[in-house]
């Protein structure tokens, strides 16, 4: 089978585990060729504009910014297991709602939850694409953080999760695959480009409550990122999210993506709107009072880390996890006799 995952072009290390834990779990059984059999593993990727195959197999993905394939019901797809309850409302298969396939960590023998004696400090890890809006290093020098940058190698994040005392999490898999070594967890909101519907998806696959902190914008170019994403209609964050608030937002949503003439004009909108600050007088004094607000969010954000730092965290009870990843490995097994 060939895999197909998002591949962000800085890279991004919850998408980027699909390029080697399948390989793990199944040695032998993947090929890059177009064999005319796809599988579709982690990462919010039901309704991507995917390679051509004959069979598309569905294994823990999930859905959230595009809408449902219109031949999904068709023989083509074989849905074996879906990220959560959300996902599995809109797609109409309630009863393959499991949970997100990065719970099958837990089954890699190098990657057992370390003791808490040997767990070192909190960390923070927000959204990949955050990490150029702004100092990010700043806010957590001033809070006692350590900041992981998600960009990096899939391997090394994992193992600075895995010796983590309390996991800040931007980025929902830094969240994921904290609960799955067991390591508590505290979710954060950095600008419009969170989606509440994907979060929750995976914490109620998991009977976790989904609480997130949002914290103030890094930076004037951050502030100005999320202004852009609010006029373009793609504001994924809710202020109060539950499932109900969640399913109603996104089916608001992917009404506006059928809209084709909307859909080609957005990339233009966002890329003039992204280029207006460029193009836009600024004498000394606007400079130095942008520097001010700057240095003051800084102080912001790192005030916000800190106090996060001395919460509990959040992590789902091992026999709800459990049955979980009994739940994967079984739907796995079962996929891979067949082909």
């Amino acid at each position: 089978m060939k895999l197909y995952y998002y591949r962000a072009p800085q890279g991004n290390f919850g998408d980027d585990l699909n390029g080697w834990l399948w390989e793990e779990l199944a040695p032998g059984r993947w090929s890059d060729a177009d064999d005319g059999d796809l599988f579709c593993g982690i990462g919010t990727i039901i309704g991507n504009a995917m390679p051509g195959a004959g069979r598309i197999s569905v294994f823990s993905s999930g859905i959230g910014y595009r809408p449902v394939p219109a031949d999904f019901s068709s023989p083509r797809w074989s849905v074996q297991a879906l990220r959560g309850p959300l996902t599995a409302a809109v797609v109409g298969r309630p009863d393959l709602a499991v949970a997100d396939g990065a719970l099958l960590l837990s089954t890699l023998p190098r990657l057992k939850p370390l003791p808490s004696a040997q767990r070192r400090q909190t960390i923070l890890i927000p959204h990949y694409e955050a990490m150029e809006e702004g100092p990010w290093a700043d806010a957590c020098a001033l809070a006692g953080v350590e900041l992981v940058d998600p960009r990096q190698c899939a391997h090394q994040v994992i193992g600075r999760i895995r010796q983590a005392r309390l996991v800040i999490a931007d980025s929902m898999h830094a969240a994921i695959i904290a609960d799955t070594l067991r390591v508590p967890w505290v979710p954060v909101t950095s600008s419009p480009r969170i989606n509440s519907f994907k979060w929750l998806d995976w914490t109620l696959s998991l009977d976790l409550p989904y609480e997130p902190v949002a914290l103030p914008p890094i930076s004037l170019r951050g502030w100005h990122e999320g202004w852009v994403q609010r006029c373009i209609g793609q504001d994924y964050r809710l202020p109060r999210p539950d499932r109900d608030s969640a399913l109603h937002h996104y089916r608001r949503m992917m009404r506006r993506e059928q809209h084709a003439r909307w859909v080609a004009m957005r990339p233009k909108i966002r890329h003039h709107l992204r280029a207006l600050p460029g193009r836009l007088p600024a004498p000394g004094f606007v400079r130095k009072t942008a520097a001010g607000w700057e240095e003051r969010h800084v102080e912001r954000v790192g005030g916000a880390l800190h106090r996060l730092s001395g919460r509990p965290g959040f992590l789902s009870e091992t026999p709800i996890f459990q049955r979980r990843v009994d739940q994967l490995s079984g739907a796995l097994d079962r996929l891979l006799r067949d082909r």
